[in-house]
């Protein structure tokens, strides 16, 4: 009927060539899916149900902190000082890996080992011009609000 199928998963075979968790190699120069993880379903056959409880992207935790203080001047009059502040620890995130096609060749730019495409490729020159953060994880943000009530 010309429709997709699914591919299936390699029983025993990792999915990931690195932790994306650990901080420890170069999204630059890394593919970090392993394409041996999935096969094409032989002729005639059909793709098992897609199995994903094993296939997660990388955390992204952002932490937000506000403290303030509230200080009484009279009876009637308050003056209340916030601080609050956004991804305080200033966190980068990483793109995650282009998975749409294990079978697709994986490649270089040339003469280099910066990566360029492919299965388990990260993109990281289309957003923030190569800094690696996305639009959901914003540089650390503050701001100082006063408040005085009569």
């Amino acid at each position: 009927m010309f429709q997709n199928t699914l591919q299936n998963r390699v029983p025993g075979v990792p999915l990931f060539t690195k932790d994306l968790n650990c901080h420890c190699f170069d999204p630059n120069t890394t593919f970090v899916l392993n394409p041996a993880a999935w096969a094409n379903p032989g002729p005639g056959q059909f793709g098992s149900a897609t199995f994903y409880n094993d296939y997660r992207r990388q955390r992204h935790p952002i932490e937000n902190l506000a403290f303030g203080r509230n200080f009484r001047i009279k009876e009637r009059m308050s003056l209340n000082v916030r601080a609050e502040f956004t991804n305080v620890f200033n966190r980068a995130i990483i793109n995650d890996p282009t998975s749409t096609n294990p079978q697709g060749p994986q490649s270089l730019v040339a003469g280099s080992t910066q990566t360029s495409a492919g299965f388990g490729f990260i993109n990281n020159a289309t957003l923030n011009q190569g800094t690696f953060a996305t639009g959901g994880g914003q540089p650390r943000q503050g701001q100082l609000v006063g408040r005085f009530t009569f």
